[in-house]
């Protein structure tokens, strides 16, 4: 498989792995209070009645704004500067989260660490990786483009990035089920 080769999809991943390295370090470094306070109301959501729906509403929304930053940053020729702080971000906030409630749950937190780490970083991440790796070498190509006078066709290979677009956003809608309605009740489950 030709991308699985690519020095891109390398260096999307390399920079995923260094916000996840940051968010490591990070948290030894800020003061944890308001973190661990995030994470025992977060928790609480689900001692309490837990709205399904909303909370499916409420991921999709935020699956739609980082994948439409990302697809959009490689329209605009900033793939190659906007992607990589996303994935950095995202990284960030994983490892962040992930050691916060290790931390605040013992045992408990390896479990549910596990249970967010499968939703976020098989569900969510592996797409928004993918969907880096278009947008970087969309803005790569483009400016090959522009610098060497070639002409393509420009329709074609703006609808081939359309296409892929839709159909990112299409598993993450089913990913953000999955991670909703199975994951969440398996958390639940843990929590009681």
């Amino acid at each position: 498989m030709k991308i699985l080769k690519n020095k891109v999809l390398c260096i999307v991943f390399f920079v995923y792995v260094i916000g996840i390295i940051f968010g490591l370090i990070s948290f030894f470094l800020i003061d944890n209070d308001f973190i661990n306070e995030s994470i025992k109301s977060y928790f609480m959501l689900y001692n309490s009645s837990f709205d399904y729906l909303h909370g499916l509403v409420n991921t999709n929304l935020y699956n739609v704004n980082i994948s439409f930053i990302i697809w959009i940053s490689g329209i605009l020729l900033l793939g190659v500067i906007i992607t990589p702080l996303v994935l950095v971000l995202r990284g960030l906030s994983l490892s962040i989260t992930i050691i916060s409630i290790i931390v605040q749950f013992k045992f408990k937190g390896v479990i549910l660490g596990l249970f967010i780490l499968f939703s976020n970083v098989l569900l969510y991440d592996l797409v928004f990786l993918l969907l880096s790796y278009y947008s970087i070498n969309l803005s790569i190509r483009t400016f090959k483009v522009i610098n060497n006078n070639q002409s393509i066709n420009i329709k074609s290979f703006y609808k081939n990035y359309f296409f892929r677009y839709l159909i990112f956003l299409l598993v993450l809608f089913f990913a953000s089920l999955v991670d909703i309605y199975i994951v969440s009740s398996l958390i639940k489950y843990i929590i009681l």
